[in-house]
């Protein structure tokens, strides 16, 4: 497999998070009846994770709903392709992190930064992920940032 070709991956969107916000919400329920003061923890508790619902089914969060899918090229540039809006183009900032599992990507394009999560779960080709990763321990895109912004 060549190292120089760019990597296709599919964006999380809302959907993929419910399931883990569900678990995460669960864990906080149980901790809280568990803490020293267990009725006024629990009721605060679900109030929270309620607002936070309520909020989330009337759409007050700005969150990606559409499918996004980030062509990486060796160099660092990020492709964002969706089928709600153009092409946006920008590059890899500095700051990802990746496990097995998921990798969280940062792109900037000059004014405005954004955050991806990719799940190799997602992916169709598992050794595009598998890529990726490698890409993001090896620091193999750090030559982006500050020259991709000079060069623009």
């Amino acid at each position: 497999m060549l190292n120089n070709t760019p990597i296709r991956l599919k964006v999380s969107n809302r959907e993929d998070s419910s399931l883990p916000l569900c678990f995460f919400s669960l864990l906080i329920v149980l901790a809280a009846l568990f803490s020293a003061y267990p009725l006024f923890l629990t009721a605060a508790a679900i109030l929270l994770i309620g607002a936070g619902w309520v909020a989330g089914t009337l759409k007050l969060f700005k969150t990606m709903n559409e499918e996004l899918t980030s062509v990486i090229f060796p160099d660092g540039r990020v492709q964002l392709e969706s089928n709600q809006e153009a092409t946006i183009d920008t590059f890899l900032d500095t700051q990802q992190w990746c496990t097995r599992w998921f990798a969280v990507l940062r792109v900037s394009n000059g004014n405005k930064t954004r955050k991806l999560v990719v799940r190799s779960a997602r992916q169709q080709n598992a050794d595009d992920f598998r890529r990726l990763n490698m890409w993001l321990r090896q620091d193999f895109c750090n030559n982006t940032g500050v020259d991709q912004v000079l060069r623009s």
